[in-house]
């Protein structure tokens, strides 16, 4: 039998986290392209990410199927991929219109990958990347690559860099996830993550 969960945060009611969560709006929407395999991670970001942003939507899948209501929502909307390519530009240093569509796709490095080879439409966007990244601080979930950083802190640094935005209400909602699933681990696997 499932737990009940929070119609806002999509945590079990006993772990919600609606507390922590402050609306931030921002000025250009964000679409996340969320791997299945993502859709029951206690430890996932990208639900909470969509909780906090005033213009943010999910779409769980892996193929063109999958995603073709997205793309038909979109229609001819300018979009950009946040993901690291040889042809992105650094979201440091680029403006792009206000209105334009933020992609960013969730999941493992490996799955996330496999989704852009499914999605020629997607990987063919023009691409945004991150030449002076912040370092990722996902002390909950172990990272394979030391440039990793959640789907939540990507997006806030990305709005963070095109906006001016002041990303403190999803690193606080962040905050309240991380510190959630330490309380609910034991000591030991705590360790791993938060070594002494």
């Amino acid at each position: 039998m499932s737990r009940p969960l929070c119609h806002r945060c999509q945590r079990p009611l006993k772990a919600c986290l609606c507390h922590a969560l402050r609306p931030l709006s921002h000025r250009h929407p964000v679409e996340i392209l969320m791997h299945p395999s993502e859709a029951k991670s206690a430890k996932g970001t990208a639900t909470l990410t969509t909780a906090v942003l005033s213009q943010a939507r999910l779409w769980l899948g892996e193929t063109e199927v999958d995603f073709a209501p997205l793309r038909a929502a979109l229609g001819e909307t300018p979009c950009y991929l946040v993901y690291p390519g040889p042809d992105a530009e650094p979201v440091e240093r680029t403006r792009i219109g206000d209105g334009a569509h933020l992609l960013l796709v969730d999941g493992t490095w490996r799955k996330t990958h496999k989704m852009l080879k499914l999605n020629p439409w997607l990987a063919a966007l023009p691409r945004l990347s991150f030449e002076t990244a912040p370092e990722g601080n996902y002390e909950i979930r172990k990272a394979h690559r030391a440039d990793s950083l959640s789907t939540l802190e990507a997006t806030a640094y990305a709005l963070q860099c095109l906006e001016g935005l002041d990303p403190a209400p999803l690193h606080d909602a962040f905050e309240a996830l991380k510190q959630s699933q330490l309380a609910h681990m034991s000591e030991a696997v705590r360790r791993r993550y938060r070594p002494e």
